[in-house]
């Protein structure tokens, strides 16, 4: 619930700055410096990166502010159910079972089990999945990072501009007072941009990544368990097992996907390497 909230109260107080900002200037100084600051940090980070990635960051964010909450227990009882179903019914009915799976990647490992590659090459072909989704995060959190460092550029820049003005209008009250506004605004609208928009985006799609990276952990382990034909009621309590390491006596593991620099490249780095079969 606090959650919930929280959000929306940042927004109004966003809202509540600028409209007091707005009241206390005019009109057109406050779309000049937004026109400034967003403008050139638009055009700055459009240069910088594929058009792509701009779809695929607000696709993420959309993802971690969605009402959707994932669970990691539902995810380890169906991998256990997938599991039981292969040591009980067979591969044939497991087949059968793949095609109601709605995530995309527990979908695809299980189809390489029904389809019988070994247990090597499904190894393979997830942790490649799995590095390509670390990497596509790592891109949009680089995307927010590079905004969040343009916007209080631009807004001093800005400022450079309305006191250039200001200069070159000493001798006419009006146009010093509007040089100032502009001058302060952009200063504060790139503040604000930055440090209440961007960075708690940029955090949240960070905890989104750490969420995800462990689920995606948790269904490579899973599948590599289907596919050696191990007991269902083994598989769940061993990846509840790591789980329960991962984020209770191993907060360094949290701190690393925290850190978009430092994300694992290699799956062994996901779960503690005592868990993780050769």
């Amino acid at each position: 619930m606090i959650q919930k909230i929280l959000p929306v109260f940042g927004i109004l107080i966003f809202v509540i700055l600028s409209g007091t900002v707005s009241e206390l200037s005019s009109i057109s100084a406050n779309i000049r410096s937004n026109m400034i600051v967003l403008s050139g940090t638009i055009i700055c980070c459009m240069i910088s990166y594929p058009t792509q990635l701009f779809s695929d960051l607000f696709l993420s964010i959309g993802q971690a502010f969605s009402k959707e909450k994932k669970d990691v227990n539902d995810l380890i009882n169906q991998i256990e159910a997938l599991s039981f179903i292969r040591r009980s019914k067979g591969i044939s009915e497991l087949d059968e079972k793949s095609r109601q799976i709605e995530n995309k990647f527990l979908k695809m490992g299980i189809e390489m089990v029904v389809d019988g590659y070994d247990r090597y090459m499904i190894f393979k072909t997830l942790e490649r999945r799995y590095d390509n989704f670390l990497g596509a995060r790592r891109s949009q959190a680089d995307l927010i990072n590079t905004m969040i460092k343009l916007l209080p550029v631009f807004g001093f820049v800005g400022t450079i501009i309305g006191l250039i003005n200001v200069l070159n209008n000493m001798g006419s009250p009006e146009l010093i007072g509007k040089g100032v506004a502009t001058a302060l605004l952009t200063t504060f609208y790139g503040l604000l941009y930055a440090n209440l928009l961007c960075l708690p985006l940029g955090k949240k799609l960070a905890e989104k990544t750490k969420q995800d990276a462990v689920e995606l952990a948790l269904i490579i382990e899973g599948v590599l368990d289907i596919s050696d034909n191990i007991n269902s009621k083994l598989i769940g309590y061993r990846l509840r097992y790591c789980i329960g390491e991962l984020c209770q006596e191993n907060p360094s593991f949290e701190t690393k996907l925290a850190d978009q620099e430092s994300l694992p490249l290699n799956f062994n780095l996901a779960l503690k390497k005592q868990y993780t079969r050769g």
